[in-house]
């Protein structure tokens, strides 16, 4: 039986519900993020952005980002093009860092099409705050397109490793999931790195790149 707007309420305040447990499996919030990641009903999505709409106050923070999280999380299970460009330009929207660092994290969980604008992320990739660069740099890939690898490359040619340290690591991921052959020559500057994190990373990525080739 589809949701209604109300059930959706009931749903969202679960999500941001907090009660002291021994076992964090017995909370609220804990079953209704399970829920979520089951839902695959596409006709919520308008209802969803209706929410969001409706709560754009400070005050109700709480109730967009547990919305956003939901469609991001759709959208793994029932994929919306015209819903997913909506999630992207919400990017413009919002500036309250955690709420960013969510919407990021759940673009990184799926495939953007390669003829959508990412300037936004592109932008968040070079954020002054962590928890959006790092979030950024994840989502970047999930877009298989030349601005995205561009992006990347910008972190993979940092010579400073013990300041990009986190940026390039997660560089190398996301271009060993969207990468080609010729992005190959920029890992290989940092498989021979002294950090163990970004050695492994760019070879796992050289090795994925590689295959798939």
């Amino acid at each position: 039986m589809k949701m209604k707007e109300e059930e959706l309420y009931e749903l969202i305040n679960k999500l941001n519900q907090k009660v002291g447990v021994t076992n964090s499996n017995d909370s609220i919030s804990w079953h209704a993020h399970r829920t979520v990641e089951k839902m695959s009903d596409d006709s919520l999505y308008p209802i969803l952005i209706k929410i969001v709409g409706d709560n754009r106050q400070a005050k109700n923070k709480a109730i967009r980002r547990a919305a956003y999280y939901i469609i991001g999380t759709m959208l793994r299970n029932v994929f919306n093009k015209e819903v997913c460009w909506f999630f992207i330009q919400q990017l413009g929207a919002e500036n309250d860092k955690y709420i960013l660092s969510d919407i990021l994290e759940c673009l990184s969980k799926f495939s953007i099409p390669q003829e959508f604008d990412i300037s936004l992320i592109i932008e968040h990739s070079k954020s002054d705050k962590w928890l959006i660069r790092h979030s950024a740099i994840n989502a970047l890939g999930s877009s298989a397109s030349q601005k995205s690898r561009q992006a990347l490359l910008y972190y993979l040619n940092q010579d400073d490793e013990d300041k990009f340290k986190y940026e390039i690591i997660y560089s190398n991921c996301s271009l060993g999931k969207i990468g080609t052959e010729a992005d190959i020559p920029f890992l290989q500057k940092h498989i021979n790195s002294r950090k163990s994190d970004i050695r492994i990373s760019a070879k796992i990525a050289i090795e994925t790149i590689s295959k798939r080739s």
